[in-house]
């Protein structure tokens, strides 16, 4: 049975009772001395049934706090992931041979965020070089940065303007603790066993900045495992690919050809004729839908098919939207078309029109 304390009201009657029980004509009313010393010592009790609840917490792992379950967990040597660093490609510029050594700086014009280059590197002989840069500052907030770059002691011969090619990817905030008390207990219901399908899952969850793996054992053949990984934000880095690589075979006791890759993404927009309540309007109707768009297509994991009838569904508890008609995509979608990669649906833009 669940511990369960007792109440400052209730521990005061049964105090109280007991007075009057030892003495009959004992005043036991609120201006009472005996009152007021019950009062005293219930408040004192009612304080050791509150540490006796929250020490029952602790002993269990999906009640205990936040500092217990940390502890708890490192005790299985499952400890909290760190928050990870964005990266992104720079593109250089300068005469040809002079170097970029590894450490040098870069400030982001708009955000004045810092990045570092990772590496050395050369310009090439048609004047153009790139590098990765890593922020200095870890966390998710620096993905999708694009635009232009400072670099703040650029050597001689090299352009200061720099740019990002494409957009920065990897970073990850710290582990949340629904995470960790997830693997947590996934650990304890799972023993590894040296190999198992779940070994593999647990053991690139261990990996700073991997979200969330899908193995595929077998997928080329006897004797190989495919371990799709996503971030929290969407693909890890080429970094965080292969630290976790690293790490799954480094804990992996038996022979196995591991691949470890990010999915192909894959955006799906949408579009739909909608019938609106009177009092709203289509562009408060249209923000909402974009939202609960991203949240529907967010909760995909790579693999799974998109169904048109989760679309109608999520447009329909729209307020306002008294009916509506998808107009695409026109069924379900897979994740991919082809059955030789692992795609992952990704939301794109969600467009609403007034039926006729």
């Amino acid at each position: 049975m669940a511990f369960s304390g007792r109440s400052l009201d209730a521990i005061l009657r049964d105090l109280l009772r007991d007075i009057r029980n030892l003495q009959a004509e004992a005043d036991i009313g609120p201006d009472s001395d005996n009152y007021i010393r019950s009062a005293a010592v219930a408040s004192t009790v009612e304080g050791l049934y509150q540490k006796l609840a929250w020490l029952y917490r602790q002993i269990f792992p999906d009640t205990a706090d936040e500092e217990e379950l940390i502890r708890m967990a490192g005790l299985r040597g499952v400890t909290r992931k760190d928050p990870v660093a964005s990266t992104g490609s720079v593109a250089l510029k300068g005469a040809s041979g002079v170097t970029l050594l590894e450490g040098a700086t870069f400030r982001h014009v708009v955000t004045g965020e810092v990045f570092s280059s990772k590496t050395n590197v050369n310009i090439g002989a048609d004047g153009t070089a790139s590098v990765v840069a890593e922020a200095q500052t870890p966390g998710a907030a620096l993905n999708d940065l694009t635009g232009a770059l400072i670099l703040t002691s650029p050597p001689l011969g090299m352009d200061s303007a720099a740019t990002f090619i494409g957009k920065t990817t990897g970073g990850e905030d710290q582990e949340k603790i629904e995470s960790l008390l997830a693997r947590y207990l996934n650990i304890i219901q799972s023993p590894p066993a040296g190999g198992a399908t779940y070994d593999f899952e647990r053991w690139a969850l261990e990996v700073e900045g991997v979200a969330y793996a899908l193995v595929i054992p077998k997928r080329r053949g006897g004797g190989t495992v495919d371990v799709v990984i996503t971030a929290s934000t969407g693909k890890p880095s080429a970094e965080v690919i292969a630290a976790c690589l690293a790490h799954i075979q480094s804990q992996c006791s038996v022979f196995a050809d591991v691949w470890v890759y990010a999915p192909t993404i894959r955006y799906v927009s949408a579009t739909a004729k909608i019938e609106l309540a009177a009092g709203f309007a289509m562009a408060d109707v249209q923000a909402a839908a974009q939202k609960a768009y991203n949240i529907l297509l967010g909760a995909l994991k790579p693999g799974d098919t998109l169904k048109l009838s989760q679309i109608e569904a999520m447009i329909s508890n729209l307020a306002g939207v008294l009916d509506r008609s998808v107009t695409a995509p026109a069924g379900n979608v897979k994740a991919s078309e082809d059955p030789s990669l692992i795609g992952w649906i990704r939301p794109g833009a969600i467009t609403l029109g007034l039926m006729q």
